[in-house]
């Protein structure tokens, strides 16, 4: 992202952060746009606005569908544990994977582009209920909403995770390079970035800038002109982790919504080119990577794990007093979740009254150790609330 904007670039972006409505925020957006101005440093910032103008237009559509009382529901509602959206190039197998891990019964056929809508379908994996939904093909121009783009992005920007789905009877670096970079230019990544930005805007107090990590090749005092520069006056920005100046511009101007994802390479035995599935590995870095047939489902089974993994979900199982075995099916909580979670999930009432817990298992030195509230749950832990 460029950190040498004009100032009438920046003015204009207060009004996309002030505005009201989508209908304003499309306006804005696009006053935005016409004073970017075109270089090579402005190439990924200005793909990323054209996203987001795709994405305001497809939403005004979906509001103007409903007003009249027509049109069927597009997006899917969640169900299960954590939803994850399939994302391939046309012909790599979504509905063939769909078919193979779910109940639903999409149609597979040889010709391309035969998904246009989301298809959900449910998942189990060791406890663990996956809504996967099969999203339309992407296709170069996605992120401007080429096609189903502007559906696909939606889907994305919605769900826990992504599952990238690869065809290695053609080159699977070229895919996955096609799909990130439309990723990229829609403002998502599936990159864990090394910080965490977090902006706040009010009306008094100047620019607070707490930092709870560390600045690279910048001061408090840069970032505090750079809000000042973007007329942001009044604002509580808290950094976590490390990050640049660049790193903080992005934040204002919308950031990167990082989505965990694995990579899943189908027809792995078509594979003409093993260095390629090397060179995909190095290029992926900690983002799994599977190989998998969905004609003799070979490699399958390590899909949820590697789920459960890049989603950082636990499993808690509960327990009554009364009880001596604990419920079959465990509660699904994201990793570093509290005792006091468990029981918002379970009733608000039990959450305000909670007095303590007894835990058995991985998080606790003894079986039925007392805990309270604040206590960080492990996977495999059995609780038992006191109120």
């Amino acid at each position: 992202m460029p950190a040498n904007l004009p100032a009438e670039a920046k003015a204009k972006w207060l009004k996309v952060l002030d505005a009201k409505d989508p209908y304003e925020k499309l306006r804005a957006l696009q006053e935005f746009l016409s004073s970017v101005p075109r270089h090579k440093g402005t190439e990924k910032l200005r793909a990323q606005v054209r996203a987001k103008i795709a994405a305001i237009r497809r939403e005004i559509e979906e509001r103007k569908s409903k007003k009249a009382g027509g049109g069927l529901r597009i997006f899917p509602e969640k169900e299960g544990d954590a939803q994850v959206v399939l994302v391939s190039v046309t012909g790599a197998g979504r509905s063939s994977l769909l078919r193979r891990l779910t109940n639903a019964r999409p149609e597979i056929a040889s010709r391309p582009f035969t998904t246009t809508k989301p298809i959900p379908g449910m998942y189990v994996s060791e406890g663990v209920m996956y809504q996967l939904i099969e999203a339309p093909p992407l296709v170069k121009g996605s992120a401007e909403g080429e096609a189903w783009g502007s559906i696909l992005m939606t889907l994305i920007r919605n769900a826990d995770g992504i599952l990238v789905l690869l065809d290695a009877s053609r080159s699977i670096l070229d895919q996955y390079v096609l799909i990130t970079e439309e990723l990229e230019k829609a403002g998502i990544t599936l990159k864990k970035p090394k910080s965490k930005i977090s902006i706040e805007r009010s009306t008094i107090g100047g620019v607070q800038v707490m930092v709870n990590g560390k600045l690279i090749d910048c001061t408090v005092d840069d970032v505090k002109k750079l809000f000042m520069s973007y007329k942001m006056f009044n604002c509580r920005v808290v950094i976590d982790g490390e990050a640049s100046l660049d790193d903080v511009e992005e934040a204002i101007l919308g950031g990167k919504l990082y989505k965990p994802s694995i990579i899943v390479v189908n027809k792995f035995d078509l594979i003409q080119d093993r260095s390629e599935l090397e060179e995909l590995k190095r290029m992926c870095g900690p983002i799994p990577v599977i190989e998998v047939s969905c004609v003799t489902g070979e490699g399958l089974e390590n899909i949820g794990k590697a789920l459960f993994e890049q989603l950082g979900l636990i499993r808690v199982y509960t327990k009554e007093p009364w009880e001596e075995k604990p419920t079959a099916r465990p509660l699904v909580l994201k990793r570093g979740s509290r005792v006091q979670d468990v029981a918002e999930q379970i009733h608000s009432r039990l959450a305000q009254n909670l007095k303590y817990a007894r835990i058995w298992g991985p998080s606790v030195r003894h079986p039925g150790e007392k805990v309270g509230r604040d206590h960080v749950l492990a996977d495999g832990d059995i609780v038992e609330l006191r109120a």
